[in-house]
């Protein structure tokens, strides 16, 4: 799986789509302390992220960020029960996602 984030450009929607989706799927998936936290103040489940993930859509465009290590950040959302589920997360160089916030919208 080497090099399914890319380091040489920042990828568009569709590429994080595609590339979370995968991370997603082999269970690359770290966790902030900060989403933990939220997660449990908002009754949002790791299962519940992780269909997110799979099965979301990209509505942010990918930026790079230096925090955490350095990678892309962007924002996937899909609609789980009557309502829409968004995750804030960084495509990490080291060929993971680190969740940073989730939130109902």
């Amino acid at each position: 799986m080497a090099g399914i984030i890319p380091l040489e450009k920042i990828p568009t929607k569709q590429e994080a789509q595609e590339i979370i989706r995968e991370l997603a799927k082999l269970d690359k998936i770290s966790w902030t302390s900060h989403s933990k936290q939220r997660m449990l103040e908002r009754d949002i489940t790791m299962p519940a992220i992780k269909n997110c993930l799979e099965k979301g859509t990209v509505t942010e465009e990918p930026y790079r960020i230096y925090e955490h290590g350095g990678g892309y950040r962007t924002t996937i959302e899909k609609r789980t029960a009557g309502r829409f589920l968004q995750v804030v997360l960084t495509l990490k160089y080291t060929q993971k996602l680190l969740i940073i916030t989730t939130m109902w919208d």
